[in-house]
C-alpha cells in the first residue's frame, strides 16, 4: 500500500509539473502533431513517390510471358527460311495447329523527351506541396496564438467585470441602508441592481466565449487548456517573400512544365525493344514434337505526323498557364496590400495601447472621486453608474487592443511564413 500511495503522489506531481510547463511553445509544437497537419505531410511524401514514379519510366521494363494458341490451319512457330528443313527426307516442318510460346520481353526508352519534362514537372509539384504544408502550418499556428490572445482578452475582461461588480455591490449595500432609513428612494437601488444584472449577463456571455475558445484550442492542439498562456513577443516578424506568393509561383512553374510536356509529344520517340522466346508445337506433317527459339533486338522510332487532340491539349495547357499567371499577379497585389495595411496598423495600435492604459488610470481615479461625491449626495446615481461603466469600457478597450495587436502579428507571420515559435514565447 505504501508503494501504491507513492506511485499516486508521483503521478499527481508529474501532472502538476506538466500543467505548469504548458506555454505557447508547447501549444505551437502540438499543432504540428495533429492528424490534419500530418495528412498534409503525407501529401508531400506522395509527391516524392510520384517523382520516383516519373523517373521509373526511364528504366527498362522486363516481363515474362506465356501463350497458348490454337489455329484452324497449320501455322509456323516463327518465320522460317526455305532451306531450314528438307521435306524430301521427311524432316518435321515447324508448323502446328497448336503452339505454346514462352519467353521474356524487354523495352527501354532511349529518347522520350516528354518523360524528362514530366519528371521536372513532378519536381515542381513537390516544391508546391512543401510550400502548401508550410502555409497550412503557419495558418494553424497563427490561429492558436490568436485564440490564446482572445482567451486572454476574455479572461481580463471577466476580471474587470468582477471588479466592477464588487464595487457596485459595495455601493448597493451602502445605499440599501439609506433606503431603509428613508433618506433615499428605492428607485435608486433598482438602478444599481439593473446595472449589476447587466454586468452579470455579460459575465455569463464571457463564460460561453471562454468555453468556445478553450475547445477550439483543444481542437487545434489536442491539449486541455484551462486558462490562457502568457504571450511575450521575442522579436518582430521577419519580412521577406510572401509565402503564398511563392506557392503560386510554384503553380505557375508547374503549368509551364505541363505546356512543355505536351509540346514534347511532337518529338520522335526512340525505344529499344527485344524478346527471347521458345515456341513449341506438333509438326503437322510428322506429328512429332518440335520447338524453335526466336529472339530479336531492335530500335523503334515513332514520329507523330498528325494528331488533332494534341493541338487541343496544347491550347488547354497554355490557357491554364495564363490563368496561373493572372492569379499570381492578383495574389501579389492582395498580399502586398495586406502587408502594407498590417505594417501601418501595428504602430498605431501600439500608440493606442499607451493611450488606452492612460485612460484606464484616469477613469479609475475619476471613479474614486465619483464615489465620494455620490456618497455625499453631490452626484446622481446615473452619473455614478456612468463612471463605473467608463472604467469597464476603458479596460475592455485596453485588452482588446492587445488582442488585436497579437492578431496582426499572427497575420504577418502567415504572410511571410515566419515560424511563430521564434516570434513568441
Amino acid at each position: 500500500m505504501k508503494y501504491l500511495w507513492s506511485l499516486v503522489l508521483l503521478i499527481i506531481c508529474f501532472t502538476q509539473v506538466s500543467a505548469a510547463e504548458l506555454n505557447i511553445t508547447t501549444l505551437l509544437e502540438a499543432v504540428e502533431k495533429q492528424p490534419g497537419l500530418q495528412s498534409r505531410q503525407l501529401e508531400t511524401q506522395a509527391t516524392s513517390i510520384q517523382l520516383e514514379q516519373a523517373r521509373a519510366e526511364l528504366y527498362p521494363k522486363l516481363s515474362a510471358f506465356g501463350n497458348y494458341e490454337r489455329y484452324n490451319s497449320p501455322t509456323n512457330l516463327r518465320p522460317m527460311p526455305p532451306t531450314e528443313v528438307n521435306v524430301a527426307k521427311g524432316d518435321s516442318i515447324p508448323f502446328s495447329n497448336e503452339i505454346e510460346r514462352y519467353g521474356l520481353k524487354v523495352e527501354m526508352p532511349l529518347f522520350v523527351k516528354g518523360l524528362y519534362t514530366l519528371a521536372d514537372k513532378v519536381k515542381e509539384l513537390q516544391q508546391v506541396s512543401k510550400l502548401g504544408y508550410k502555409v497550412n502550418l503557419a495558418a494553424r499556428q497563427a490561429e492558436v496564438v490568436s485564440l490564446d490572445a482572445s482567451l486572454a482578452y476574455v479572461t481580463h475582461l471577466n476580471a474587470a467585470l468582477a471588479a466592477r461588480l464588487a464595487s457596485l455591490q459595495k455601493t448597493r449595500d451602502d445605499l440599501r441602508l439609506a433606503v431603509n432609513n428613508g433618506r433615499t428612494p428605492e428607485s435608486e437601488l433598482l438602478k444599481i441592481g439593473t446595472t449589476i444584472n447587466i454586468l452579470q449577463k455579460q459575465q455569463n456571455d464571457l463564460q460561453m466565449q471562454r468555453l468556445s475558445l478553450t475547445n477550439q484550442i483543444k481542437q487545434s492542439t489536442g491539449l486541455e487548456v484551462d486558462n490562457f498562456v502568457p504571450l511575450t513577443q521575442q522579436r518582430p516578424v521577419k519580412e521577406g517573400e510572401f509565402l503564398s506568393e511563392k506557392q503560386q509561383q510554384g503553380n505557375v512553374a508547374v503549368a509551364e512544365k505541363e505546356v512543355q510536356r505536351v509540346q514534347d509529344q511532337h518529338y520522335p520517340t526512340v525505344k529499344l525493344v527485344g524478346a527471347v522466346t521458345e515456341n513449341y508445337g506438333t509438326a503437322y506433317n510428322t506429328d512429332e514434337p518440335i520447338n524453335r527459339s526466336y529472339n530479336y533486338l531492335g530500335i523503334t522510332v515513332s514520329i507523330p505526323l498528325f494528331d488533332r487532340s494534341l493541338s487541343t491539349s496544347i491550347d488547354l495547357a497554355h490557357n491554364q498557364l495564363r490563368k496561373e499567371k493572372k492569379h499570381l499577379a492578383q495574389v501579389h497585389i492582395d498580399l502586398a496590400t495586406e502587408a502594407d495595411t498590417l505594417a501601418g496598423q501595428l504602430p498605431l495600435l501600439e500608440r493606442s495601447q499607451e493611450m488606452a492604459a492612460r485612460s484606464v488610470d484616469n477613469s479609475k481615479k475619476i471613479l474614486e472621486i465619483a464615489k465620494v461625491a455620490y456618497r455625499n449626495g453631490r452626484m446622481t446615481t446615473e452619473e455614478y453608474l456612468r463612471n463605473e461603466t467608463e472604467v469597464l469600457d476603458a479596460e475592455a478597450t485596453l485588452h482588446q487592443i492587445d488582442r488585436d495587436r497579437w492578431q496582426i502579428i499572427c497575420r504577418q507571420a502567415v504572410l511571410y511564413g515566419d515560424d511563430l515559435t521564434g516570434v513568441v514565447q
